[in-house]
């Protein structure tokens, strides 16, 4: 079974980010996924210059090890 997904966009800034990173290094996963689920929609994205989070981890040099 499928779920459909919102395609919503987000504004994070990059304290969130350092605060992320902060708190993945800390091991807090618990803030994370309370940051996440805080997070509002913005609407007319469209406007902006945005980037995925899959790019802003790539431009961080950040990579997935996966599961081999």
């Amino acid at each position: 079974m499928k779920i459909p997904l919102p395609n919503s966009k987000y504004i994070i800034y990059e304290k969130d980010i350092l605060d992320m990173l902060i708190a993945f290094n800390n091991a807090d996963y618990e803030w994370i996924l309370d940051f996440f689920e805080s997070l509002k929609p913005i609407e007319h994205m469209d406007e902006l210059h945005t980037y995925t989070f899959e790019q802003l981890l790539a431009n961080a040099g950040i990579t997935s090890q996966g599961n081999k």
